[in-house]
């Protein structure tokens, strides 16, 4: 665990186990982001403005081509709302200086939906009042058409963003494209918003380490979005999307990270997790503003697979 003693509050180190930068790149106890230190930045991925707009107008953007079961329906618009609590929290304490979306900040493949438009801006005024100073998109396969939003606030959209630290090389870029990632240290995705499901009950959004055959990692961040829940993590390399993980990843080896925050009747401990030898899980507990946070990262797909009672490909 680490303390920035200038912002008070204690993050989590992304490649704990590893020791790769683990004094530059962390979790965020609690939230689906990251933090870099040394750029004083924080990630996130796949917001999805806009979906609830599209449910009820009844388009399907689904890129697996099976419908999400909410077409026609209307649903709350909490997403902005969601997104908005978990920024508020993070921004009051770490007082990021650059914001770096990877991807999927709105919903609709073929269109700008009024929502989108909207909340988009919305999210981006709040993010200037919070005194950021720098922030950074990535173009996800939703976010056609976010340029028109874009350009009043003079923001590109990005293919792709490179950062070195400690000579170590980062690729940010969202997922949905094949890209040649020999050359990287580490390899920051979404888009598959993978997830952890236990006991058919509980579902977790998770972190997803994944070694390549290169030699580098593919981190895959969770989504943002409440309404995404997302891959169920796998050892099938036909069950996720992204042809970074159908082509380079090395899934046995790959390591999944959850949260679970106890102060939310949502989430509960799994069931004897706390007996599990601490060689195939590693737990850290933190206290953030009265929420106390758990991150448990396992050994391997198949340990979370049989710790949850969801061992089945």
């Amino acid at each position: 665990m680490d303390v920035d003693e200038r912002k008070n509050i204690e993050l989590r180190p992304l490649f704990k186990k590893e020791k790769i930068l683990a004094d530059e790149l962390f979790i965020i106890p609690g939230t689906p982001l990251l933090y870099i230190k040394r750029e004083d930045m924080i990630v996130f991925s796949d917001v999805h403005l806009g979906f609830e707009e599209a449910i009820a107008r009844g388009l399907d953007y689904t890129v697996r081509g099976r419908g999400s079961g909410y077409a026609g329906m209307f649903i709350p618009r909490i997403q902005l709302k969601k997104t908005l609590n978990i920024l508020e929290k993070v921004v009051e304490t770490l007082r990021p200086k650059k914001v770096l979306i990877n991807g999927d900040l709105k919903h609709a493949f073929d269109r700008l939906l009024r929502q989108e438009r909207n909340e988009v801006k919305k999210l981006l005024d709040y993010l200037l009042e919070k005194n950021v100073r720098e922030i950074l998109i990535i173009r996800g396969n939703h976010d056609n058409y976010l340029p028109l939003v874009l350009k009043d606030y003079g923001l590109e959209l990005y293919r792709i963003f490179e950062l070195t630290i400690k000579n170590y090389r980062i690729l940010f870029l969202h997922g949905h494209f094949d890209y040649d990632i020999q050359e990287y240290d580490i390899i920051i995705i979404g888009h598959e918003h993978p997830s952890l499901r236990c006991f058919e009950i509980y579902r977790f959004p998770a972190f997803l380490k994944i070694p390549s055959i290169y030699s580098n990692h593919l981190v895959v961040l969770p989504a943002v979005s409440p309404y995404h829940p997302g891959t169920q993590i796998s050892l099938l390399k036909d069950n996720y999307l992204s042809p970074l993980v159908k082509k380079y990843s090395i899934l046995e080896e790959a390591k999944p990270v959850i949260w679970m925050s106890y102060s939310s009747s949502e989430n509960m401990k799994i069931p004897g997790l706390i007996k599990i030898s601490t060689e195939i899980i590693d737990i850290d507990d933190y206290f953030i503003n009265s929420e106390h946070v758990s991150i448990i990262e396992f050994v391997n797909i198949e340990t979370a697979l049989m710790v949850c009672g969801e061992l089945y490909f």
